[in-house]
């Protein structure tokens, strides 16, 4: 006779909300051999959470810190094998273009903030291709922008987008 734990299945991990953080978790135990099961309040992909629309920015010097960017450089690499794998469009680059003024900072979060030079700061330490441009580099690659003519910005071609629901689908 069997007992009654006997047919229930174990799993090594059990993963509740598959939005991009949870399907690419679950994704990757998976990929490591682990019984993994996952958990949605609806069929994911969805429009009911924070992970649906159609896009999501994404550069490889990312602004908000240092560690970011092993992250960031990993999740390109997964995007191409699930590229790969599915035949589906996930990430597309489009090149990355990210502005400010040359003297002060802008406010972020009601503090100043250099967002421009700090992106430009992690290119340089992670040796991320990138350029900087000037007022006079910006009109002439960019004439629809109404500039004041104390701009600078930083120029990533690696930068592009995610298709979120695309990605956590597959």
């Amino acid at each position: 006779m069997s007992s009654p734990t006997q047919d229930i299945p174990h799993y090594d991990a059990v993963v509740v909300g598959l939005g991009a953080m949870g399907a690419a978790t679950l994704y990757q135990l998976a990929r490591r051999g682990a019984r993994v099961l996952g958990l949605d309040q609806f069929a994911p992909p969805h429009t009911l959470g924070s992970s649906h629309g159609q896009t999501r920015i994404t550069r490889l010097a990312v602004g908000e810190g240092d560690q970011y960017v092993p992250l960031v450089r990993r999740s390109h690499e997964i995007w191409a094998e699930l590229e790969a794998a599915t035949g589906q469009s996930i990430y597309t680059r489009t090149h990355g273009l990210v502005l400010g003024p040359r003297e002060g900072a802008t406010a972020r979060a009601g503090k100043p903030d250099d967002f421009v030079r700090r992106t430009i700061g992690i290119a340089q330490r992670h040796g991320i291709a990138h350029e900087v441009l000037d007022t006079a580099d910006l009109r002439r690659r960019y004439p629809q922008f109404k500039l004041r003519g104390d701009e600078f910005a930083y120029w990533e071609r690696d930068a592009g987008f995610v298709r979120p629901e695309v990605a956590i689908g597959a």
